[in-house]
């Protein structure tokens, strides 16, 4: 069986697999969703009762601001009549009083918590608030309170009031002493070791109780140790999975019937595109366009560098970064690269007999970086136009020297043959330096992407000249890529750069084109020819596919 059909096979097997995938993952996620729903509501009620005791720290605040601006001597009438009013302004308040010395002089509760002695604080809150928890007051039988009070002045708190508006038979709540991992408050099943002491910051944390079959939102607030506990139990997730499982037991069998059917798809497409690229490299559907590279310093034109294009049947002409990667990975880089080479010799034959000194660059895949033949196929391609005609640039990404033992040789085989190399796309993706000092480069391209911000406040706008520094430094060439205003040309030229390319210059020109553009860009006999002997060598034979 042919490999690309062994390779089809196995992604149809692949893809009927990663159909049963949905139907799972449904299962999964109608929990997951159901889970989520419930700490979204105890999240909102544990928000609630945090809001709660925040508002109940802002009426101590402007407590002490409405006595403070009233002149009234503590515990004179007038000041006793404004505890009193300012009692009834909130459902959780259930007292204001005067405190000096941890004794309550006077409240708004008249004798019954004058005198009464409070004891330390529990807690301290924000802004040099005391927090006293646990707190008893005389006849009130079987309740605990909050005492906010800060500069004498006192908020009595009721932590009970916090929890009725949520008090439901599906949710157990309560409010806690996050320092002493004691409640203050609860209602239902608010379990004690939910509450273990020493966490104060300022923090959310969801867990399963697994062992007791509880859902658990606990929320500590920052500074005074206060926290809040709301919980439901894992029955109610289950029967709202159940609701969920509904939906989603569907969606999953449509989504498998789906991974089935692009699986397929893309398995026809596969094969159905490897064999339309082919029929391109063999019809002479590929051909070849050249940017002009000019050197910045005296505005000639010294080089173009070949790009790769492919005009489909239809008339329309496909990018090459749709068909590039497209090509790598069905393996027919290297037949691409080879059409590149016969490209070349056939369109730039003449342009270099009349201009030997002229410079063609040439891509390469990282493929060819690691094949021997390359160096084989570019020593043909310099026969074939005539031996001391043309000079020659090879472009490498950096992809390409991953593998560096066998590119290494590669590279070194490529510059025996005159050629110089050119490191592309530096400085986007794979960079390291350990490449520069590695690989025997001749030229170091600045990407577009840099030149673009180079004279721009981006944070990128340093990296351009950063990139020519250190190819001046290692004694490279420098070519910026992407130069589309004078201003960058300028620019760059003052950076001592030499060579340029981009649409300021011109735009990538067929073969023809080139030949007349080029002589009115460079000076009378700037590509005039060496004294070496020219040798004519019968062109490249197109390999069958």
């Amino acid at each position: 069986m042919n490999s690309r059909y062994r390779v089809a096979t196995l992604v149809l097997i692949v893809g009927a697999v990663l159909a049963c995938v949905p139907v799972i993952y449904s299962l999964h996620q109608a929990r997951k969703q159901a889970i989520s729903d419930k700490y979204v509501l105890l999240d909102d009620v544990a928000r609630y009762l945090q809001q709660q005791i925040h508002t109940s720290v802002a009426m101590l605040a402007q407590l002490r601001q409405e006595m403070q601006h009233s002149g009234d001597p503590p515990c004179s009438p007038a000041g006793i009549a404004r505890l009193q009013r300012f009692s009834l302004t909130a459902p959780v308040v259930k007292g204001t009083l005067y405190v000096q010395d941890n004794r309550v002089l006077c409240s708004s509760n008249g004798a019954l918590m004058q005198g009464m002695q409070l004891g330390p604080a529990t807690m301290d809150g924000p802004t040099g608030i005391n927090i006293r928890s646990g707190l008893q007051v005389p006849g009130v039988e079987g309740r605990q309170f909050l005492l906010l009070e800060q500069d004498g002045l006192g908020v009595v708190v009721d932590p009970v009031a916090m929890l009725v508006p949520f008090q439901r038979p599906d949710l157990a709540l309560g409010s806690f002493n996050s320092r002493t991992g004691v409640y203050t408050a609860r209602y239902g099943n608010a379990l004690d070791s939910w509450i273990a002491p020493g966490t104060t910051d300022d923090s959310l944390s969801h867990f399963i109780d697994t062992q007791n079959g509880y859902l658990v939102a606990r929320r500590v607030i920052r500074h005074n140790g206060v926290g809040v506990i709301v919980a439901t139990p894992l029955s109610a997730i289950d029967k709202r999975t159940a609701k969920f499982v509904h939906w989603f037991i569907p969606i999953g069998v449509l989504a498998g019937a789906l991974v089935l059917g692009i699986a397929w798809l893309l398995t026809r497409r596969h094969v159905s595109a490897r064999a339309e690229l082919l029929d391109a490299i063999n019809k002479g559907h590929l051909f070849l366009l050249y940017q002009p590279v000019f050197d910045l310093q005296d505005g000639t034109c010294i080089g173009a560098e070949s790009l790769l294009r492919w005009r489909h049947e239809d008339g329309t002409v496909v990018p090459p970064d749709l068909f590039i990667p497209f090509a790598e990975d069905a393996g027919l880089i290297q037949l691409l690269s080879r059409r590149v080479m016969e490209l070349v010799q056939q369109d730039m034959k003449g342009l270099l007999r009349q201009h030997p000194r002229f410079r063609i660059g040439i891509n390469l895949s990282p493929r060819d970086l690691q094949s021997a033949q390359t160096p084989l196929l570019l020593t043909a391609m310099q026969r074939a136009i005539g031996t001391g005609y043309g000079r020659f640039v090879v472009e490498a990404t950096e992809r390409g020297l991953l593998e560096e033992a066998s590119a290494l040789d590669v590279v070194n085989a490529i510059r025996a043959l005159g050629i110089e190399i050119a490191i592309d796309d530096f400085g986007t993706g794979y960079s390291s330096l350990a490449y520069l000092a590695t690989y025997p480069f001749d030229i170091l391209k600045v990407d577009k992407s840099f030149t673009s911000t180079a004279c721009t406040e981006a944070v990128t706008s340093q990296v351009a000249t950063h990139i020519i520094d250190l190819a001046c430094s290692l004694g490279m060439q420098t070519l910026v890529e992407g130069i589309e205003t004078e201003e960058q040309a300028t620019f760059f030229r003052n950076k001592g750069v030499v060579y340029g390319q981009g649409y300021y210059f011109g735009r990538p020109m067929p073969a023809s084109e080139l030949a007349d553009f080029l002589p009115l860009h460079c000076r009378p006999g700037q590509h005039a020819a060496p004294l070496t002997e020219v040798e004519h060598v019968a062109p490249l034979q197109p390999r069958p596919s």
